[in-house]
């Protein structure tokens, strides 16, 4: 039996951003996708019915789904050409939220080659990592990172366990 869509919370609006959603639990699963979709409160997307089947599979029994860029748009072709910055700083205000309080959480990376999208979608994680990094996150990937060493979208991925993500040599590239 899969995680069921119920209880989620979301911040942002239905057209045009989407901060965050949220599913309670006792051990929830952090997720920083590139940019949000169609899902909504009431209803999940295909990533978001992939993020839950893998949370689950991998012992959480909640969410919260972030993204680089809190732009909605079903597809990276439609993101703003460049950094709308106040957008940018709403969403690391967010994610600050989000962590107060935890320590060490499990943050899966998974916004595949959609990162190379936008040159501003890479210094968009650059400022994540460095608001999560003093909570001492726990990067994880799905399988083995892409050909060109991104960790793999939920939709690009076989089902398995997570594995480490060594953030450090990621962003030195």
């Amino acid at each position: 039996m899969f995680m069921k869509y119920e209880g989620i919370t979301m911040k942002g609006d239905e057209h045009n951003v989407r901060f965050l959603l949220e599913k309670p639990g006792e051990r929830q699963l952090i997720v920083i996708g590139v940019n949000p979709s169609k899902a909504t409160a009431e209803k999940p997307d295909a990533t978001m019915t992939r993020v839950m089947q893998f949370a689950e599979r991998n012992g959480f029994d909640g969410f919260v789904m972030l993204n680089l860029y809190p732009q909605r748009s079903t597809s990276p072709d439609g993101l703003h050409k460049a950094l709308d910055e106040k957008l940018h700083r709403e969403n690391l205000e967010v994610i600050v939220e989000v962590l107060a309080g935890r320590e060490a959480p499990v943050v899966l990376l998974a916004f595949g080659n959609v990162i190379n999208a936008r040159p501003y979608l890479k210094a968009c994680l650059r400022d994540i990592v460095a608001v999560m990094s003093p909570r001492h996150p726990q990067w994880k990937q799905i399988g083995k990172p892409t050909v060109a060493g991104n960790p793999r979208h939920p939709s690009r991925a076989a089902y398995g366990t997570f594995a480490d993500f060594d953030m450090g040599q990621y962003l030195g590239k």
